[in-house]
């Protein structure tokens, strides 16, 4: 099933959006959430567990993100509440009951936080602390140069679908960097093509690079990542050769209007099941 393509408008941002290589600590750890499942059916309500996480190896467990964050919104754009939640070392572990039908969206986002960046020595050795531009002129070395602050903004988002599939909650915000499918995530099929698009403020971003991963990683050597960029319609186009599980990862950093930071930068990461047929 596909959803209806928004044409905003392209929006001419080669020159004021980068991609955030230069952010490499916070590519560290990439976040992700997997549900038990991710198409059920029946006509009773029905309960998934999800796994939340952040981690190098894709859907491997490492650094334990907290379930306070997770935001889950039903079919009719209700907000839902967790049912049990622990929270682990390497993992949490969260449920939530599907009471309607159709598409839930799960997304879990990181609180904001500042990242300053700068050279100072006659090394030019790179050092960075955690704050805002503000606070880090009085911590800031006399020498420092090439000074950099970034308001770091990443989440998580996967979608679960009770009996058949539907796009209410795909709607766009029209509000910061939004990874918007075109092909429902629940109904992508193995040797078919499948379609994203990603959007800045509500409009589509053009040659920013989208790196989708299938599961598995830390049993391969290659991670067989897909690298693309989205064209001028900000969309990508890919057609997976893979069943299971599939991590997407995008980002970019733009310039910030706010006295805080230079630049936002925003990490968007969505979980998507690719099926046999």
């Amino acid at each position: 099933m596909r959803m209806i393509k928004q044409r905003l408008g392209y929006l001419a941002l080669a020159s004021s959006v980068l991609l955030a290589g230069a952010s490499a600590s916070v590519q560290a750890h990439p976040m992700w959430i997997l549900p038990s499942e991710f198409s059920i059916s029946g006509d009773a309500s029905q309960w998934l567990t999800f796994d939340v996480t952040a981690s190098h190896a894709v859907f491997g467990f490492d650094k334990g993100v907290s379930a306070d964050n997770i935001e889950v919104t039903s079919p009719d754009g209700d907000q839902n509440r967790l049912g049990s939640f622990f929270k682990g070392h390497r993992r949490s572990v969260f449920d939530v009951e599907l009471t309607q039908e159709g598409t839930y969206r799960v997304q879990g986002q990181r609180p904001p936080f500042y990242f300053t960046s700068y050279k100072s020595g006659k090394r030019d050795t790179p050092k960075r602390m955690m704050a805002d531009k503000i606070n880090a002129k009085d911590k800031l070395p006399a020498d420092a140069r090439d000074i950099k602050t970034e308001l770091i903004d990443m989440s998580t988002v996967v979608y679960v679908s009770r009996n058949a599939p539907t796009d209410t909650v795909f709607k766009p915000k029209g509000k910061g960097l939004e990874l918007t499918p075109v092909t429902h995530p629940n109904d992508i099929v193995r040797g078919e093509e499948a379609s994203f698009i990603l959007s800045l403020h509500g409009e589509p971003v053009a040659g920013v690079e989208v790196e989708i991963t299938p599961g598995g990683t830390r049993y391969r050597n290659d991670r067989n990542s897909i690298k693309l960029t989205t064209d001028a319609s900000g969309e990508v186009n890919f057609t997976p050769k893979q069943a299971g599980p599939w991590l997407m990862y995008a980002a970019l950093a733009a310039p910030s209007d706010s006295p805080l930071a230079d630049e936002v930068w925003s990490g968007r990461y969505l979980t998507f099941e690719v099926i046999l047929e």
